[in-house]
């Protein structure tokens, strides 16, 4: 098996070793988090726009994307719903609304009409002796 290490489980180490050995050694469930799931329906919609021509790449486009995107994000990870209170009207604005700020702070420091990305991500390795 080769070991794998990520940003944010390099941040967990820096942070706080113990936390590091709770979540990759030992592998012990945690309860998804509110901002984790909202930063994963972010990054979610802004790859899923980068499917979209240069030109059609717009924060109304985005913002048309993340409730279908949390949606499926749902069907792989049900477990999220319990962030949301879907029977509270307001509860869902919020958790829209707050990942539509998000999107939109996003746009305010990129233009994503002038990138045209190779690929959306791509797994890079390397041997450490």
């Amino acid at each position: 098996m080769v070991a794998a290490l990520s940003p944010s489980r390099a941040s967990d180490f820096m942070q706080c070793p113990l936390l590091y050995r709770f979540r990759v050694i030992d592998k012990l469930p945690s309860p998804p988090s509110a901002a984790a799931a909202r930063g994963t329906l972010v990054h979610s919609v802004l790859e899923r726009l980068f499917d979209l021509s240069a030109s059609a790449r717009t924060v109304e486009a985005a913002t048309a994307m993340v409730e279908p995107q949390w949606r499926a994000l749902l069907e792989g990870e049900p477990e999220l719903a319990d962030l949301v209170d879907e029977t509270d009207p307001a509860a869902v604005a919020t958790w829209f609304g707050d990942a539509v700020s998000l999107i939109e702070r996003w746009f305010t420091l990129e233009d994503p009409t002038r990138l045209e990305p190779a690929d959306h991500e791509i797994y890079v390795a390397t041997d450490l002796d």
